[in-house]
């Protein structure tokens, strides 16, 4: 298995994390189920080859791993929607979204069509995403940024996670409560969720790279209260043991992940 991700053109970084591309190599099963970490985003897929052209597909954000059926000889790529810029690319709410997956058709047709004819063929991920960005053009509005929203996200990505929820909505022009309600209609999660995933996304990159050595290093590093409470945790977001996830994450071979350079 093979994971390459790729940063967007200064013009579309308010609006796309990271365009992301994974594909699997002669030595893979033909079939298998792959298991995607969660970072409390949203994405828009492609896969290829497939009957009728290529298959556009939205996966909401999820609060656990999703895991998606994967089969050799076939491409996919995507583009990471940043948190709270839903709403600015697709003119719609991602609440309801949430743990969902459907065809981009069932929500735009015109967007799924554009994508679909600017993507299809691309024989790398650089040139997957100037067709991206190209089919978006025009689209994303920056108007329907919630700059308090976007601001919250982009200090919780910047932590990992760690930084204290009541010091940074401190630090917001808006109250509490209102921030909360906001964020969570923006990305589709509460702030504490999304807090919590990023901080199992850093714990799992570190697991993976064995960056902090044991799991009990790892699990103290990340301000859990023991190794047990690490292991707790990963079960409930991706219904594996640490060396279990361990052991997954190990077969994946990484390219340009933000988190390592």
């Amino acid at each position: 298995m093979k994971y390459e991700e790729r940063a967007p053109s200064p013009q579309f970084a308010p609006f796309i994390e990271r365009f992301w591309a994974f594909g699997t190599e002669a030595c893979d099963p033909e079939s298998y189920e792959h298991v995607i970490v969660p970072d409390g985003t949203a994405n828009i897929a492609v896969i290829e080859p497939m009957p009728g052209g290529p298959f556009v597909s939205v996966a909401g954000p999820s609060p656990v791993a999703v895991r998606v059926p994967v089969q050799r000889g076939l491409t996919y790529r995507g583009a990471r929607i940043r948190s709270g810029a839903w709403r600015a690319v697709m003119g719609s709410d991602v609440i309801g979204l949430v743990g969902q997956k459907m065809p981009m058709m069932m929500l735009s047709p015109e967007l799924g069509a554009a994508i679909q004819s600017a993507c299809g063929g691309a024989d790398s991920l650089s040139r997957f995403a100037e067709g991206f960005e190209a089919a978006l053009s025009g689209r994303p509005d920056h108007g329907l940024l919630d700059a308090e929203v976007c601001a919250l996200a982009q200090k919780l990505v910047d932590s990992d996670g760690f930084a204290a929820m009541s010091d940074l909505m401190a630090s917001s022009a808006i109250g509490e409560r209102q921030l909360r309600r906001r964020f969570q209609r923006e990305t589709g999660l509460s702030p504490k969720v999304f807090a919590r995933l990023r901080r199992v996304r850093r714990a799992c990159i570190d697991l993976a790279y064995q960056r902090s050595g044991n799991v009990a290093t790892i699990s103290a590093d990340h301000g859990y209260a023991d190794q047990p409470h690490f292991t707790r945790e990963l079960k409930a977001v991706f219904g594996m043991s640490p060396l279990q996830l361990r052991a997954y994450l190990d077969q994946i071979r990484h390219f340009n992940l933000l988190e390592l350079c």
